[in-house]
């Protein structure tokens, strides 16, 4: 995930190699953010209301205010609409979707330096936390299985996913080139394919036992287009009710 992109996949494919998938970050409060503070603006010339000193607002003030809300209510609007959407087109196509653990508090923690203030509102822009909740409801509605590693023991966004060399990188660095195998790839991708091999490694005894496919950890794509992960996870859910019921 990054904000370039709200989310960046990695899908298996039959060939063996991974698909990159991207998402395009909406920016819904960018879009709008320079009309709030031009009515914001008009606002502060107006009479506020003083509560204290028992001064009602003036009708204008009562006007400005009433723009800014309806501009905000639609900014909320259009990310709730938006969350479900995007891990819906996402559970469909894979019966496996791990991600990392995202401390958002942390990340968008307040800070002096001003690029760090404008990442933190990209970041809320996007609502990870939210996003990964909807990912998280929506795999297991479906029988499917949604995974989260440790992301300071993975360290996705700094390791090479081919040869599993580690490098630190600034966060400006938006391109993954390894000095030790010369792959190169955008970050993000990167780090989705690193998660990937992770599961696909790591966890997949413990995945067969559960009646999920070790491998490919994404449902296997075609060139054409998106795979058939979620047909086959409603499929085994069909099977176990029948069995339940026989």
């Amino acid at each position: 995930m990054g904000c370039e992109t709200a989310v960046t996949c990695a899908a298996h494919l039959e060939e063996g190699d991974y698909q990159e998938i991207k998402v395009e970050n909406p920016r819904h409060l960018k879009k709008v953010e320079q009309k709030i503070k031009q009515i914001s603006k008009q606002k502060r010339r107006k009479r506020s209301p003083n509560y204290k000193q028992k001064i009602k607002g003036s009708t204008r003030w009562k006007k400005a205010q009433k723009q800014v809300s309806k501009l905000l209510t639609k900014v909320a609007n259009q990310r709730k609409d938006f969350r479900p959407k995007v891990s819906a087109e996402i559970v469909s196509s894979n019966s496996l979707v791990v991600t990392e653990k995202l401390n958002v508090k942390n990340l968008t923690r307040t800070s002096k330096n001003k690029g760090k203030k404008g990442l933190n509102k990209s970041i809320l822009d996007v609502s990870f936390g939210f996003l990964k909740d909807c990912l998280k409801y929506k795999t297991n509605e479906a029988g499917g299985s949604y995974i989260e590693i440790p992301t300071q023991k993975v360290k996705p966004s700094q390791r090479c996913p081919k040869c599993d060399n580690l490098k630190k990188k600034l966060l400006s660095e938006r391109t993954h080139h390894c000095e030790n195998c010369g792959y190169q790839c955008g970050r993000d991708f990167a780090s989705a394919q690193v998660m990937a091999e992770y599961i696909r490694k790591g966890l997949g005894t413990s995945l067969s036992k559960r009646g999920e496919s070790a491998y490919p950890p994404f449902a296997p794509l075609t060139k054409g287009g998106w795979g058939d992960g979620f047909k086959q996870a409603v499929s085994a859910k069909r099977q176990k009710l029948r069995r339940e019921l026989d």
